[in-house]
């Protein structure tokens, strides 16, 4: 990919999450040059990965993990400032699960309760399970610390250089405002993210490993997916990737226990009706979609459109950063129509939706940007 269509991308997903947020706590003029400062600081940020990667010279660990103290610094300072709600409302996603496994501690059905801002808990079953452990050592929040972690590691992996691993964090998790917002707050939106991509991950790279270790790949990838309803879509080219990676018949087994874990985590929650509730939960998560004109008949439309773009993956050599831009491509159509509806209605929060396509994207573009060295291995095939 040219180096100035890898910016561009870049470039643009970032302002299209970012704006709506500086615009809301700035000035006009103010929010107008913080966008332009960092549309020019991602432009100079990737020449200098570009340049240190072809040179050879690249940072140490250490910059990773000052990054890291860094952003566990923030969260640590304004967590409980968002918990006294001390610049606004707030955000009630970490409320969400916490009332949520309440109501699970009391035998009571946790989609039945309601958030502080009286909004009713949109995290699947898998989102409560992996946040389970945090609740039981009193702050949700904790997860958030502990999947960013797993995730700077993982980064050495999805990137062939550190360098480039280190500009994709900064971006992201220093200088992209929904991001930030959501992490310190408590938020699991942007951390489901992290532990799909972690998932993915892994389970590629069992693939070529002993059945034993693949499943438990697989059974952690059945959880992660049980997060929100988004999230199965990345089956799809997964699917395509693992069928030209391994025999139909390791395939086949493989995504048994991915299907059978994500039902033994999420239809026992929904009893005695599972798949009654189980499909009103699902429309209820993606009511901002309905806001829209009914008349365009989206709630059909758009995942009829992103599950075309996900079986192109059967027709291409898949990778991981294949997969990812497909995953990008399919979650863009479902969610920037109701996001940008919403923030011409006003509500500018919905843009933070957008977050997962434009790192699902970014990972792909930093991936494909970097200079292929020859003599070196890379990151993944």
């Amino acid at each position: 990919m040219p180096k100035a269509k890898s910016i561009l991308a870049i470039a643009a997903g970032w302002l299209a999450i970012s704006t709506a947020p500086l615009w809301k706590y700035l000035s006009h003029p103010k929010a107008i040059a913080a966008a332009a400062f960092g549309v020019l600081g991602i432009a100079t940020g990737m020449l200098i990965v570009d340049r240190l990667n072809r040179r050879g010279w690249q940072p140490g660990y250490g910059w990773l993990a000052a990054l890291y103290l860094l952003l566990a610094v923030a969260i640590l300072i304004l967590y409980p400032l968002s918990l006294r709600h001390t610049f606004n409302a707030g955000s009630d996603r970490e409320d969400a699960i916490r009332v949520s496994l309440n109501a699970i501690q009391h035998h009571q059905f946790p989609y039945s309760a309601r958030t502080y801002l009286n909004n009713p808990p949109t995290p699947l079953p898998g989102a409560l399970l992996l946040a389970t452990p945090f609740h039981a050592l009193g702050h949700i929040v904790w997860q958030n610390l502990f999947w960013t972690a797993l995730f700077f590691l993982l980064s050495l992996r999805i990137f062939r250089h550190r360098a480039t691993a280190l500009f994709f964090l900064t971006l992201f998790f220093l200088c992209t405002p929904v991001v930030i917002n959501d992490l310190v707050t408590g938020g699991d939106y942007i951390i489901n993210f992290l532990y799909i991509t972690i998932a993915v991950v892994l389970f590629v790279s069992a693939l070529q490993r002993r059945l034993p270790v693949a499943m438990l790949a697989a059974a952690f990838l059945g959880i992660a997916i049980s997060s929100r309803a988004i999230y199965p879509l990345v089956l799809i080219p997964l699917l395509a990737l693992t069928l030209q990676r391994s025999s139909r018949g390791r395939t086949a087994a493989l995504f048994t226990v991915v299907t059978a874990t994500a039902a033994a985590v999420t239809l026992p929650v929904f009893t005695p009706h599972p798949l009654t509730r189980l499909l009103h939960q699902l429309m209820l998560t993606s009511s901002n979609v309905v806001t829209l004109p009914h008349s365009l008949h989206l709630v059909i439309i758009l995942p009829l459109l992103a599950l075309l773009i996900l079986g192109s993956a059967f027709f291409l050599q898949m990778n991981l950063q294949c997969l990812s831009l497909l995953f990008a491509l399919a979650t863009v159509i479902i969610l920037a129509p109701p996001a940008i509806a919403q923030a011409l209605l006003g509500n500018t929060t919905a843009v933070s939706y957008l977050a997962v396509p434009v790192m699902a994207m970014s990972l792909c573009v930093l991936a494909r940007y970097e200079i292929a060295d020859k003599s070196a291995q890379p990151a993944h095939a």
